[in-house]
């Protein structure tokens, strides 16, 4: 998998410090390369509270867009303290977006803690050892910023694949509830997370 849009560690730095010093077009890059990881976040979130009721590549966009909007606030330097960052503007669009669906405008701090653990379910799995799993030693990306390239990998899978992996691994799901999910038997879920983590690590490149 090619991993253009995939920046490493001191490109990631060197556009931060151009954003932050009002430079949009490094911004652009810079959110263009964090988009599939927000994407795979807000597809969590949503499968969670919204039951699929919304486009995740449209919230990602929103996140994008309020991104430009008050790049000035960041105050970090790393690529995870960006991811950081979005995934607060991510939490505060999906809120908005679970209010309206749920038909109140009144804030409930249960289900915005819920939905913030959610996030950060997602976001600490891209983070995990499955990320360094899944990588090979000779990929020249830096390791710190595998989980960009694992959110772009997941994001590439067939549905059902990105599917049983998010349960098993997000969710911590046990298989038996896995394939009441996705009404399968459990053999089959089973098989299907065995071939889902061989095609991620292809796609990733792994050995």
């Amino acid at each position: 998998m090619s991993n253009a849009s995939t920046p490493d560690r001191e490109s990631i730095e060197q556009l931060l410090a151009s954003a932050r010093d009002g430079n949009a077009d490094a911004l652009g890059e810079l959110l263009l390369s964090y988009r599939k990881y927000l994407v795979f976040l807000a597809r969590t979130g949503l499968h969670n509270h919204m039951q699929g009721k919304a486009d995740p590549s449209d919230l990602a966009q929103e996140v994008c867009l309020a991104a430009h909007g008050s790049i000035e606030e960041f105050r970090g330097e790393s690529a995870e303290e960006f991811a950081g960052w979005l995934r607060g503007i991510l939490s505060n669009i999906l809120s908005m977006h679970v209010r309206r669906y749920l038909g109140t405008q009144k804030r409930d701090p249960r289900m915005e803690q819920s939905l913030n653990q959610s996030l950060a379910s997602a976001s600490g799995f891209l983070h995990s050892k499955i990320a360094g799993d899944v990588t090979s030693p000779s990929q020249h990306f830096a390791r710190n910023e595998a989980f960009l390239q694992l959110a772009e990998a997941l994001e590439s899978l067939p549905a059902d694949y990105r599917q049983v992996i998010t349960l098993r691994h997000v969710e911590g799901l046990p298989f038996a509830e896995v394939a009441q999910m996705m009404e399968r038997s459990v053999n089959s879920v089973e098989k299907l997370w065995v071939r889902g983590l061989a095609k991620l690590k292809t796609t990733m490149g792994g050995s």
